[in-house]
């Protein structure tokens, strides 16, 4: 074993040692081209630095700031509740708070919970639907966020499932089945497929509110009707009565489970549903984004230091977020006790990645061969994707090795 992690080593480094000779900070300085990177000690002191004071577009390594942001506020247990109440004509009457995380799996053992609880008054059938999304302003818009139809593009709601995206399958003859063993196939979900080619597509359902409703009404109609409950996909989209009567309350996944997810798989509406809620309790209700990004900016500023920054969104989604590779890196120290949320990339990083077309970030901390966590960041403009920050991230990982 010893002689394989050696040879890895070798293998890792060989090309960055022959580029560099004993100029390492020259081959790096070339390799930026005109970017920005930053590498500190355990300890803090800066060991390279390179334009580190320029303001840039941290794209998705901006997620670390929101993370941190979250985890100083809430904590790491805390989990986000959704309420569900039976009204007095009987409907059942759901409460959004903007958990990003109800799935179908979330669905199924919601509608068990329901059906116990009914089950103790009798009921067997439900009216319908009645949808209390309140706690989000409407229509709030993610800037840099477009209109197409990616996952990546949905748009942000107080009531949602499956991240407001639908996975279905078009079959030859024009057959349409759901692409997931856990999701059911639903109408609207066969609608939005019919003009589709065949194969398999995940459809973005986050830029229509009303759209988004009715399949979160559809889905979890279904799995309640499994449990023996029926009722129809009729909603009426109102404040929950006051003389409702509450049934259950879902609880998510804690909060540090939640963001280890989001910085691994880097999906933008868990961000910004996340700072939405986040400004919603500091801030009050109704929430939304710019209460979100003034609790943050307020924290980076009073727990970090930071200045002169701006904060558009949570995600790294738009240009308009600029921060310098410097204040990333004071993000980045801060975060430490955090830095297990972090996944590592090739076995040398546990890190977070961001990628904007012409963009690409790298922030998060070298693991050195002598097992210290060297925090670092990398901000490159006109990149060719990943590569460019990979050959960047080998040669500044050298001056971990040179120490």
């Amino acid at each position: 074993m010893i002689k394989k992690h050696i040879f890895l080593l070798l293998l890792f480094f060989i090309l960055p040692i022959s580029a560099m000779g004993s100029d390492w900070q020259t081959s790096l300085i070339k390799a930026l081209k005109g970017g920005s990177a930053v590498l500190s000690s355990p300890a803090g002191d800066i060991l390279f630095s390179h334009n580190a004071d320029q303001p840039m577009v941290p794209a998705s390594v901006l997620k670390i700031a929101t993370a941190d942001a979250l985890l100083s506020h809430l904590g790491e247990d805390y989990r986000i509740r959704t309420p569900f109440y039976l009204t007095a004509d009987n409907y059942l009457a759901i409460k959004g708070a903007g958990d990003p995380t109800l799935t179908s799996e979330s669905m199924a053992t919601i509608a068990k919970q329901i059906k116990q609880q009914l089950s103790k008054k009798n009921i067997t059938a439900l009216n319908g639907f009645w949808l209390d999304t309140g706690a989000f302003k409407a229509q709030i818009k993610v800037h840099g966020q477009s209109a197409s139809s990616n996952p990546y593009d949905s748009s942000v709601s107080a009531l949602l499932a499956n991240f407001n995206t639908i996975y279905i399958e078009k079959l030859a003859h024009g057959k349409i089945r759901s692409a997931e063993a856990q999701t059911p196939l639903t109408a609207t979900a066969i609608k939005l497929a019919s003009h589709l080619p065949n194969g398999k597509h995940r459809i973005n359902i986050g830029n229509n509110n009303a759209l988004i409703l009715r399949y979160f009404a559809e889905l979890l109609q279904i799995f309640l009707q499994r449990e023996g409950i029926d009722m129809p996909v009729k909603i009426i989209h109102k404040s929950v009565p006051d003389d409702a009567i509450k049934l259950y309350e879902h609880r998510s996944q804690a909060l540090a489970d939640i963001l280890q997810n989001l910085l691994k798989y880097s999906n933008n509406l868990i961000a910004n549903q996340l700072v939405i809620i986040l400004g919603g309790i500091k801030k009050g209700l109704p929430a939304d984004l710019a209460k979100g990004t003034q609790v943050i900016s307020e924290f980076l500023n009073e727990s970090i230091g930071l200045q002169g920054f701006t904060l558009e969104e949570g995600s790294g989604l738009s240009r308009k977020n600029q921060f310098s590779a410097h204040q990333m890196l004071k993000i980045v120290q801060h975060f430490q006790p955090h830095q297990q949320l972090l996944r590592i990339d090739q076995q040398h990083f546990q890190a977070k990645t961001g990628t904007l077309k012409g963009i690409s970030t790298y922030a998060g901390y070298m693991l050195a061969p002598s097992g210290d966590n060297y925090p670092f960041v990398i901000m490159l403009n006109n990149a060719r994707w990943g590569s460019d920050r990979k050959k960047v991230a080998k040669l500044l990982y050298y001056a971990t090795k040179a120490k």
